[in-house]
């Protein structure tokens, strides 16, 4: 039987706008203290994988300076403290894309990195959606709008063209949940 290890004690050793670092002692279930052990406190997030009316799917591109890459990605964002994820879907949906939609449903939520990061992420599928706004990026962001047809989106993803490691089950899921991929 696996047992919860006891927290002894813990200590911010880094703060800095969305990141904290927690160095903790921790009693292992047999006795044995693991000191330091390392939280990264980061925010929640969540992700969209959109479909429009006319059965393409809404992606976003942009540079991820961690990775050095240009990203192509499911729309999305960080759920703000006190906000329900959908909301926060919803909003980021908007915001990034100009999109919205009255179907929306959550596919799954995870954690991300549990061996090290304490947050979670909800992946939702939008069906159904229109563009009604203009896009209204964070001062920091830089992303490029990509309409594919069901067609391209599926050639990319089978191909393994996509790299963002915590999306690519929702877009499998989403996949999997609109019909696009049957198991054989």
């Amino acid at each position: 039987m696996i047992n919860k290890w006891n927290l002894i004690s813990t200590e911010i050793k880094y703060q800095k706008k969305w990141l904290t670092v927690h160095e903790q002692e921790v009693e292992l279930p047999d006795g044995r203290i693991l000191s330091p052990y390392l939280v990264i406190d980061v925010p929640s997030f969540c992700n969209v994988f959109i479909v429009t009316e006319n059965k393409e799917v809404v992606l976003v591109k942009q540079y991820r300076q961690a990775a050095g890459i240009l990203s192509i990605e499911l729309p999305g964002g960080m759920v703000d403290p006190g906000e329900e994820p959908m909301k926060a879907a919803l909003r980021e949906m908007e915001e990034e894309t100009g999109f919205s939609t009255n179907e929306m449903e959550l596919l799954y939520t995870i954690h991300p990195n549990p061996p090290l990061e304490n947050n979670r992420a909800w992946f939702y599928l939008a069906k159904g959606a229109k563009q009604m706004k203009d896009i209204q990026l964070d001062p920091f962001e830089d992303i490029e709008l990509m309409m594919v047809s069901k067609q391209q989106f599926m050639e990319m993803l089978l191909t393994h063209s996509f790299t963002h490691g915590s999306q690519i089950g929702a877009m499998y899921a989403a996949a999997c949940k609109l019909g696009w991929l049957v198991a054989k």
